[in-house]
């Protein structure tokens, strides 16, 4: 393809749009009085969400009070581990 019929193409493809944009502008100056009756005839409806992870409260309670448990658990562990090494550096 030669540079003048490259700078042809080209040129078409900037009127084609330049059309274009003058009809987008054409029908957004029309477009708003249209939309605006209809939007005020148009009411929203609630949308129920669906229910995140499936568990109820109840559920959700009772887990949280085995995973309190299960904490409970390794900081007595913890607290018997340190009591140990100190009373075995206390009696050397």
């Amino acid at each position: 393809m030669s540079t003048k019929q490259l700078l042809a193409e080209i040129g078409r493809g900037i009127n084609a749009l330049q059309k274009a944009h003058a009809l987008v502008l054409k029908a957004e100056a029309v477009a708003p009085k249209a939309t605006a009756t209809k939007k005020a005839k148009v009411s929203r409806v609630a949308v129920k969400k669906a229910a995140k992870g499936g568990v109820s409260d109840e559920s959700r309670a009772k887990m949280a009070a085995a995973q309190q448990k299960r904490w409970a658990k390794v900081r007595r562990a913890k607290k018997k581990a340190a009591k140990a090494a100190l009373a075995v550096s206390a009696a050397k």
